[in-house]
């Protein structure tokens, strides 16, 4: 038997439990159920009844139809007049795709059973079986790319610092959720909803982004020129990028209508055909929207008022919660050479003009010495946080001067390294 010929052969069935509570319908026997389906040409193309030993059927090509009365004489509570169980069942998909919702319209309207109830709809699986690994698929997508942006973008702090407050008090209420890998990897975008997975994207807390920055921004706007500014900050490369490559293909309004899907498969709700049209269609535009944007990441940078700005905004938030930071890094600097092993706990945060002084005088104790260069971490890890600066916004201030030109950071060959190790100096 070839593929196509077991695909084609493949049953589906459609089961339904019918009761008439109040005496509305007149149909009291599988008999009369019987002449009732049949007395409209909607549903039937050439349909035949048979009877055969008291059970009674109807015949219509690829669909077949059988009635079983139920017994409701011993009900508790109510008096029920009637109730049948009928089961169609059929090869053709698209024929009973159709045929069920023409029926149970039929029964209700025509026939007065007002009690239906389904008990078996193969179709409704079928269509969910066929929309799940197309709204997984979606799902793991934008969790790997929100993944790589953020981290690669902003430090392994970001999960902090870009998710909405909502979703991170979510996730913390269902970190027992993952017992197997959440000792060893990071399992918070696996703890959230498909919706909030979305409103990542479409709602930002970053810099300019965060309404409490907008709105206190607003308030002290005296002149045009700030006005000005202000037009200029909201216009950041951070906001233009998620702009182009998801508010303008409508990405916000796609992921809320696949969100509807893919809450009537977690909740076995009944489908229609065009549901499964409408996930294949949202998978392909919103799968090309993510890739997309996926393939842009490294072509992305702050800008260095953004970076000023984001550094600002963890510094406040750092102090005000008293927080321990960790490593940041905006821009060049790779992460996987730092560690967060020091304890950086009531840290400060450092200005420009301390920093270049302190960098001054570590570049005069190098000439001094048998060194031949300021290592980043150290300098950053021992002599900045020595003194009592904080690691995360000392790593962000270097990556800012470093895009104002102010500094140079750069990789030395070490005979005491295996790799190349990261320097700083001033230009």
């Amino acid at each position: 038997m070839t593929k196509k010929t077991a695909k084609e052969s493949k049953e589906y069935a459609f089961e339904v439990l019918i009761l008439d509570p109040n005496g509305k319908s007149e149909i009291l026997s599988p008999k009369s159920l019987v002449y009732g389906l049949m007395s409209t040409e909607k549903l039937w193309d050439n349909a035949k009844s048979v009877e055969k030993d008291g059970t009674y059927s109807i015949s219509d090509g690829a669909i077949e139809l059988k009635i079983k009365p139920v017994d409701t004489s011993s009900t508790l509570y109510d008096l029920i007049e009637a109730g049948f169980l009928i089961k169609i069942t059929s090869n053709d998909f698209e024929k009973l795709e159709r045929f069920r919702y023409l029926f149970v319209i039929h029964l209700r309207k025509r026939l007065s059973f007002e009690h239906i109830r389904i008990l078996t709809d193969d179709i409704s699986t079928e269509i969910s079986n066929k929309a799940y690994p197309l709204i997984n698929e979606l799902e793991n997508l934008l969790r790997r790319y929100i993944s790589k942006f953020f981290t690669q973008k902003i430090g392994l702090d970001w999960w902090e610092k870009a998710v909405p407050d909502k979703v991170i008090a979510k996730t913390k209420m269902r970190t027992g959720n993952e017992n197997v890998f959440s000792n060893i990897v990071q399992t918070d975008l696996t703890l959230i909803d498909f919706d909030d997975l979305g409103e990542i994207i479409y709602k930002h807390k970053l810099g300019f982004n965060r309404p409490q920055n907008l709105a206190e921004s607003l308030v002290s706007i005296n002149t045009i020129e700030e006005l000005e500014k202000l037009k200029a900050d909201l216009d950041s490369n951070y906001n233009r990028f998620f702009k182009q490559n998801f508010k303008d293909k409508d990405f916000d309004k796609k992921w809320k209508q696949l969100f509807k899907v893919r809450n009537k498969v977690a909740h076995n709700n009944l489908f229609v055909l065009e549901d499964l049209k409408t996930t294949v269609t949202l998978h392909k535009e919103l799968k090309e929207i993510i890739l997309t944007a996926e393939s842009k990441i490294d072509d992305f940078k702050f800008s260095v008022e953004e970076q000023v700005a984001i550094r600002e905004t963890i510094s406040e938030k750092d102090e005000k919660e008293e927080n321990k930071p960790s490593i940041k890094v905006l821009g060049k600097v790779d992460l996987s050479e730092f560690d967060k092993d020091d304890d950086e706990s009531q840290f400060e945060i450092i200005t420009e003009e301390e920093f270049m002084k302190v960098l001054e005088r570590a570049e005069r104790s190098v000439k001094l010495s048998h060194f031949k260069y300021v290592g980043l971490k150290s300098f950053i890890t021992k002599l900045l946080g020595s003194k009592g600066y904080s690691f995360g916004p000392s790593y962000a201030l270097a990556n800012i001067l470093k895009e104002q030109n102010k500094v140079e950071i750069y990789d030395v060959e070490d005979d005491m390294s295996y790799w190349p190790v990261k320097a700083i100096r001033k230009i």
